[in-house]
This record gives structure tokens, C-alpha cells and sequence, in this order.
């Protein structure tokens, strides 16, 4: 008869033992033909038959956490099929034969080459610098008058290095518990990359706010900024990085960006405005057309003086 494969599942990673024997069992004692440390599992837990006949036969051993055998607990199974899935206690395992197919291999960020922009660490590294430079820019173009250094340094470390490091921390932690490892250069690359699209997408939304004489593209680039564009980016980097099936990927993505959304949107002006009649946030002259306002003609301050004294009150000058 041929072997078989146990497949046993470890946290995105996988441990294979052949069966080859008649009667092999598994369990928590060390007696054992396969131990499992789980203490969900018994000491002697399972038993795999190979019968001389080819049949395959499971019999279970604990009378805690009992084996399951496609979701369904058993005392003795017959398997007819393989692969066959069996949960001991919270272990997950699957019984395969030797020629089952495994899936195609996935290239590693960069392929490989040291070159490439998630392949080394200097442009990880340069990415941050990048990211702290156009920080210190924000703060310069929004800043009206003048500031101190220790203001400009202050904001920095708030609005760029601790943003973009809470978000290195929280997916390493998450990156370490799915599949047990690190991929910090990756990691620190690709939250760069997305503050750096933040930063551009949000001067070019603001602007069209000032083209337009309008809020909503301002409002919608921020909804859509938590709502989307975060999840996508998590979804992405899980998916082509971390290798993390693209289901799971998506369910993750969502649960990380929910936090961050939440609070994000609740407080901003924009939710303020769209809530309340009162908002820290101009209103927009709702007269002005948006084609070709920025075309009209400039008024003086003595002309708009002389106009607002011939005003009634609440009355709006053309």
C-alpha cells in the first residue's frame, strides 16, 4: 500500500507526517506515533487503520473534544475519499494521498530581486525619509504663520511617524500571528506607498473642492479613503505578500480598517456637516457657478463696501 500524508495545520505553515504504518496513532502522550502538544488534545487521541485490503478506518480515543471528521464527531469512520478533513480539539488536520496536487508556488515581493522596490532595504528606508519629508511640507503650506522648529518636529512625529508606524505594528503583530514570520522591509514599503497616495490624493481632492466651489469631492475621497481605499490596500499587501488566501485577505482588511474608520469619520467635519446644521467647515456659496466662478470679474473693497451699505438684512449682493 502506498503512504499517506497527515497534514497538520500550524499558523499559515504546515507539518506533514507520512502513515505508513498499519496502526498509527495520535495523541498529547508521548507514546505516540505522531504527538500533538495541543491541550485540546488528548493523550491518546486518534487512531488511522490501514487495513490489508486498502481500506482506511478512523477510530476515535477521547472522550474529550472527540475527533471530528468533515465537522461530524465519530466513534469509528470508514474514510472512502481522500482528501479528508479531521479536527482533534482545535487541530486541524487532513489526511491526503502522496500524488494529491499542492498549489502553485508564489513569487516573493520583488521576485527575488534585490533591485526591485519591495526587494531591499534601503528603499524601504528611503520611502520613510520621503514620507517624513512631504510631512514636514503638509505642515509648512498649512502653517500661516510663522512656526518653530520644535513645532514643525512635533507634527511630524504625530501626523507622519507615529501613523505610519502604528500601522508597521499592527500588521506585523497580525503578520506574525497568520503565518509566522516577518517581512518588514515589505511591510514598511507598502505603508509608505499608501501615505504617500493619501497625501497626493488629498491635495488633488481639496483642489477640486476650490475648482468646483464644492465640498463633495473633499467628502467623498474622505468616506471612500476609510471605507476603501485602506481595506484594499491591507487586502492587497495580505493577498500578494503574506500569501494569505484572498477570503480571508479580504475579512482581515476589513476588521484592521474598522478601528481606524470608525472614529476617523465620526469626528470629521465632513460627518459634522452632514449631521448638523452647524459645521466647522465654511459653507460653500451655493450661488456661485461652478464653470466659471474663478472667470468673474474682482470686486474692490470700496465697491463692496458701497454695495453691502444698499443691502436689507439677510439680503445676498449679486
Amino acid at each position: 500500500m502506498d503512504s499517506l500524508i497527515l497534514e497538520i495545520s500550524t499558523r499559515g505553515l504546515h507539518r506533514y507526517e507520512p502513515i505508513e504504518a498499519e496502526v498509527t496513532t495520535l495523541g498529547r502522550a508521548l507514546d505516540n506515533d505522531i504527538i500533538l502538544s495541543d491541550p485540546t488534545v488528548a493523550p491518546h487521541h486518534l487512531k488511522i487503520i490501514r487495513h490489508q485490503d486498502g481500506r482506511l478506518e478512523l477510530v476515535n480515543l477521547a472522550a474529550v473534544n472527540p475527533t471530528r471528521v468533515e465537522t461530524l464527531p465519530i466513534d469509528t469512520r470508514e474514510l472512502t475519499r481522500l482528501p479528508a478533513g479531521i479536527e482533534i480539539g482545535r487541530v486541524h488536520l487532513q489526511l491526503l494521498a502522496r500524488d494529491n496536487p499542492v498549489a502553485e508556488t508564489r513569487p516573493l515581493a520583488g521576485n527575488g530581486r534585490r533591485g526591485h522596490l519591495f526587494g531591499h532595504p534601503y528603499w524601504a528606508i528611503l520611502l520613510a525619509l520621503i514620507c517624513i519629508c512631504v510631512g514636514a511640507l503638509d505642515f509648512h503650506l498649512n502653517f500661516y504663520t510663522s512656526f518653530k522648529w520644535s513645532d514643525l518636529f512635533k507634527y511630524v512625529l504625530r501626523e507622519t511617524v507615529l501613523t505610519i508606524g502604528a500601522f508597521v505594528l499592527a500588521l506585523s503583530i497580525l503578520e506574525r500571528l497568520l503565518v509566522n514570520r516577518w517581512e518588514m522591509k515589505q511591510l514598511l514599503t507598502s505603508v509608505c506607498l499608501v501615505y504617500l497616495l493619501f497625501e497626493g490624493a488629498s491635495v488633488l481632492a481639496f483642489g477640486l473642492d476650490y475648482l468646483l466651489s464644492a465640498s463633495w469631492p473633499g467628502t467623498l475621497f474622505h468616506f471612500g479613503w476609510y471605507l476603501a481605499i485602506i481595506p484594499a490596500a491591507i487586502a492587497i499587501y495580505l493577498i500578494n505578500i503574506s500569501h494569505i488566501k484572498r477570503g480571508r485577505s479580504i475579512v482581515l482588511a476589513l476588521l484592521i480598517a474598522s478601528p481606524i474608520a470608525a472614529p476617523s469619520i465620526l469626528q470629521s467635519p465632513e460627518m459634522q456637516a452632514l449631521l448638523d446644521d452647524f459645521s466647522s467647515s465654511a459653507s460653500y456659496h451655493n450661488r456661485l457657478s461652478y464653470l466659471n466662478w474663478h472667470l468673474r470679474d474682482t470686486v474692490s473693497i470700496d465697491r463692496f463696501i458701497e454695495q453691502a451699505h444698499g443691502l436689507e438684512p439677510g439680503e445676498i449682493a449679486d
